[in-house]
């Protein structure tokens, strides 16, 4: 309980149920500060994309992109119309930020962010995922009735309080990324300091820093460090008398992630939003600001909620619970997650794995049985093939892309295969899938696909270091003897 929360126990009826303090107010300063700071993240993450010339490499002339199962169909537009998009979101988030047209930007907000996640799966970031979670809440939170262009244009509406749920609600969500981010790392191959044993020692180029990362036990203190880290800092900030030190444990985590991994703003990100946990109104606290005394009229009257606000409350509840359980759908599939990808995607399963890997595509014409190597690299983009290659699932989707530019090209009854070789945290690399596997009889699915071979290498003391390129030779594979296709590459448009 946190010591605003002790003080509206203190105001309120002692035999108040837990469904009443939900609705019980709460100083909004708080929730106030996290709606300015997420659209100010929001804002430098537009500018970032904006700037760096993503849309016209994803989505400019582009024949293929990455889909999320389940939402195949929603289609990327072309680079024109995601600047567009992207414009949009933009001023949705300058809405947001300041209050102005809250609902409706936020509602804006909430569907161009959410399409552009969909659109390009190859561009996925869990962190872009509680973005969306976070804009979705927005809909809900009346979040602009004070310190908003709202407020001042409708004073009556405006209010310096919010019910508890709304501040309780951006707490469970930003606890997720650290509660089931340690729960992630709690399995076999993060206890052996893999794969950080392999990114820190190539980090020795960071100023100041980076002589003492090449040393062997720096793998291992990052690794626990952030293990313990993740698991603990939920109820520590939650505790009163810790959440200081538990804050700044924070800030340091986050800061030295910005100096080793480039996580776009995630960590500036999460160093905003975790002062959710701080009291509620604690802004007016910082500014020397009087805090504000509820009036007990306000305590009796949100006893008694409207039929809108308990249907809202509950289309939160759902939200709850389904946010509970979905990240945790990997164990219901056998084998190793890091390995299948099953369950990988919107679980805050982060940085968990390093995975090396060699890929060639082939087609094969079922009537004069010609093999073609087909030319990938040049139909994607390299963050699309190196998403395809990691994930299985992936693999087999971009087989009916291929198989459509096979047709073009002029082959017939084309069967689509491919030779896909994966190092996991620095493993002898093995086969993930039979290359004799014609890729277009596999259907996407939420069943585990028994078509993928289980990991049977085990974790190396010395990450392995042979060239991708020799790999074939390295674990036994032959390459199909194809021919790869000079004026009639297999291209779709």
């Amino acid at each position: 309980m946190t010591q605003a929360d002790e003080q509206h126990a203190t105001a309120s009826q002692p035999s108040a149920s837990w469904r009443q303090r939900l609705w019980e107010p709460c100083d909004s300063a708080s929730v106030v500060f996290f709606r300015v700071a997420f659209a100010s993240m929001a804002l430098w993450h537009i500018g970032l994309v904006l700037a760096s010339g993503w849309i016209d490499y994803y989505f400019t002339n582009r024949p293929y992109h990455l889909s999320f199962f389940g939402f195949e169909w929603v289609q990327a537009l072309g680079g024109t119309g995601m600047w567009r998009i992207h414009l949009l979101m933009g001023l949705a988030a300058l809405g947001v930020g300041l209050g102005a047209f809250y609902r409706l930007s936020a509602i804006l907000f909430f569907v161009t962010f959410t399409y552009t996640l969909l659109a390009e799966a190859a561009l996925y970031q869990n962190h872009y995922y509680l973005m969306s979670l976070l804009a979705f809440l927005f809909i809900l939170i009346p979040a602009h009735r004070s310190f908003s262009v709202d407020a001042l244009v409708f004073p009556d509406k405006a209010s310096p309080f919010l019910p508890n749920w709304c501040r309780w609600s951006l707490m469970f969500l930003i606890a997720l990324p650290y509660f089931y981010g340690g729960i992630a790392k709690l399995n076999g191959d993060w206890l052996q300091a893999m794969p950080m044993g392999i990114w820190i020692p190539q980090k020795t180029h960071i100023p100041i820093i980076g002589p003492y990362l090449a040393q062997p036990w720096v793998a291992w203190a990052l690794s626990y460090g952030g293990l313990v880290l993740d698991l603990t800092i939920v109820p520590l900030l939650l505790w009163r008398r810790t959440r200081l030190f538990a804050y700044l444990a924070v800030v340091i985590f986050h800061l030295m992630n910005s100096v080793l991994f480039k996580i776009d703003i995630f960590p500036w990100t999460m160093i905003l939003l975790t002062t959710i946990f701080f009291a509620p109104d604690w802004p007016r606290k910082l500014l020397r600001r009087p805090s504000l005394k509820i009036p007990k009229a306000a305590i009796t009257a949100s006893h008694t909620p409207s039929l809108l606000q308990r249907a809202t409350l509950g289309i939160v509840g759902i939200f709850v619970v389904w946010q509970l359980i979905f990240p945790l759908r990997h164990y219901v599939y056998p084998g190793n997650a890091l390995w299948t990808e099953e369950g990988q995607n919107f679980a805050w399963r982060m940085m968990l794995h390093n995975k090396d890997v060699f890929i060639r595509f082939y087609a094969t014409d079922g009537v004069t049985g010609k093999i073609v190597q087909i030319p990938v690299s040049k139909m994607l983009t390299q963050r699309q093939l190196l998403d395809i290659a990691k994930s299985p699932e992936q693999t087999a989707a971009v087989a009916r892309f291929l198989a459509e530019g096979a047709t073009k090209a002029g082959l017939q009854k084309v069967e689509i295969h491919a030779v896909s070789i994966l190092s996991l945290d620095g493993r002898k690399p093995q086969l993930i899938f039979d290359p004799d596997l014609d890729l277009l009889t596999v259907e996407r699915s939420w069943k585990h696909q028994s078509w993928i071979n289980p990991l049977t290498e085990p974790l190396r003391a010395e990450p392995w270091d042979v060239p991708s390129k020799e790999w074939p030779q390295a674990v036994g594979i032959k390459l199909p003897k194809a021919m790869i296709p000079q004026q009639r590459a297999p291209t779709a448009r």
